[in-house]
């Protein structure tokens, strides 16, 4: 009777860790994903607004660029290329605001709590960031999805996410979005 009980034990405890391990593409959405982060200087409402005249001026320049790129890699890279430029434009946005705050832009892995969304949730994890710090960065935040360009069009079904991708963050499988933030959990 007991070697039957820890049988049964044995395999209960291999399915929930099997069933536990994320599944491709649950994995490929930390790797398939830039998030746009801005941090303002405080929490002054002068410094709100001004991250958030900040926040559109960058999505109106460089929205559409990461728009033509189909894949993470090459969205990275095209991002890498224009660090300097997109610090050079946040800098003198800044000043053209009546503001001298230095302006910080780099490329980082961050980690972000669950974000539900109207139409997608996407779950808690490190991911890429293209990270933008005024002044102190002291203040509170604002980011949405750089890559795919989800920023402007929340619009999951026109992303470069996979098929699997878009099931997972449209709904499909929260259950698996739980087991995958635990893991997440125990990396942080």
């Amino acid at each position: 009777m007991k070697k039957s009980i820890i049988y049964a034990l044995i395999i209960l405890i291999c399915t929930v860790f099997i069933a536990a391990i994320p599944t491709e593409a649950e994995g490929a959405i930390y790797e398939d994903t830039i998030r746009l982060h801005i941090l303002a200087n405080s929490d002054s409402t002068e410094d709100q607004d001004l991250k958030i005249k900040l926040r559109d001026e960058i999505l109106d320049k460089y929205s559409d660029y990461l728009g033509g790129y189909d894949d993470f890699d090459a969205a990275y890279k095209g991002l890498e290329k224009k660090l300097a430029e997109i610090e050079s434009f946040g800098k003198e946005k800044i000043k053209s605001f009546g503001y001298d705050y230095d302006v910080k832009v780099s490329l980082t892995k961050e980690w972000y709590d669950t974000r539900v969304y109207e139409n997608f949730t996407l779950p808690k994890g490190y991911y890429t960031s293209l990270q933008i710090i005024i002044g102190e960065g002291e203040g509170k935040n604002w980011w949405c999805v750089m890559f795919p360009p989800l920023c402007l069009d929340m619009s999951v079904s026109n992303s470069n996410y996979s098929e699997e991708e878009q099931k997972l963050i449209c709904g499909e499988y929260q259950v698996k979005f739980k087991i995958l933030e635990l893991i997440s959990d125990i990396s942080k």
